[in-house]
């Protein structure tokens, strides 16, 4: 059976969703002694206590309000008929005040090619809240790769037949045939995966005919979603540069902030 630390450690290392509610201070009688921990997951599955009781129950349905705003909180619960706070019907004669701290998953992001920038990839988005998988069909390549958390080798538009991808994934398309980058494209588009990000490195012109060919496959395609050429415009050519103002605009589009996208400067 698994500690409640060790299911607090798994949901800091962002692998799952869930509100940590720990008892932070208590005056007089109650059943909840400070530092007492409880894990409300999404599903309303607990872990832990705060004491129980009704006490246990507001928190547990307050705790299910901010996993939809995703925030932290105080709250202050009055466990007796008078003083001020969260009225919880019980009759101990004291208070509580309970912490909720909000935890997310890591987001993920897929990335196509194992190249130079691919790796460069891989070493940025390595330092922020990601799950990291990378696709190559080059196993040489792929194995030359460090940091990320998975490793697919299989063909580029076989790759993610079989695999759980979340919505709003982010995908990174960067690799070394522009016909496997219309492949991997196309993939995506015709999924019912609901990308968040969708980068591909290519130059105005490739994007053009990339684009021009996939408005022939897929009409109603949504080429909003499709940041190409992918990053912002930082400058810079070498791999890393390259890697940077992509993942620059990851953060940009995850946090709904504006910047000088390189596709907007025609």
């Amino acid at each position: 059976m698994k500690s409640i630390y060790t299911e607090i450690m798994e949901l800091a290392e962002g692998n799952g969703t869930g509100i940590v509610v720990t008892v932070v201070d208590k005056e007089g009688s109650g059943p909840a002694a400070t530092g007492t921990k409880m894990i409300v997951y999404p599903n309303g599955q607990i872990s832990g206590t705060v004491g129980g009781g009704s006490i246990e129950q507001l928190a547990i349905e307050k705790a299910k309000k901010l996993m939809i705003s995703q925030e932290n909180a105080t709250e202050h619960y009055i466990m007796d008929k008078e003083g001020e706070g969260q009225k919880t019907g019980m009759i101990c004669g004291g208070s509580a005040t309970l912490f909720f701290e909000y935890f997310a998953p890591k987001k993920h992001v897929f990335i196509f090619g194992a190249g130079h920038i691919g790796k460069a990839l891989v070493y940025h988005v390595q330092k922020l809240n990601f799950r990291i998988t990378v696709i190559d069909d080059r196993k040489d390549v792929l194995n030359e790769l460090k940091g990320a958390d998975e490793k697919i080798h299989e063909n580029f538009e076989k790759a993610l037949e079989n695999v759980n991808i979340p919505p709003k994934s982010y995908f990174i398309i960067a690799t070394y045939q522009h016909l496997h980058d219309e492949e991997v494209l196309h993939g995506i588009y015709r999924s019912d995966r609901q990308p968040k990000y969708i980068g591909l490195v290519a130059s105005r012109s490739k994007k053009e005919r990339i684009f021009a060919h996939l408005k022939k496959q897929i009409p109603d395609a949504d080429l909003d979603l499709c940041y190409t050429p992918a990053g912002l415009d930082l400058g810079g050519t070498l791999p890393h540069e390259i890697a940077m103002s992509i993942v620059a605009e990851m953060q940009a589009v995850a946090n709904g902030k504006t910047a000088q996208h390189l596709r907007e400067d025609q």
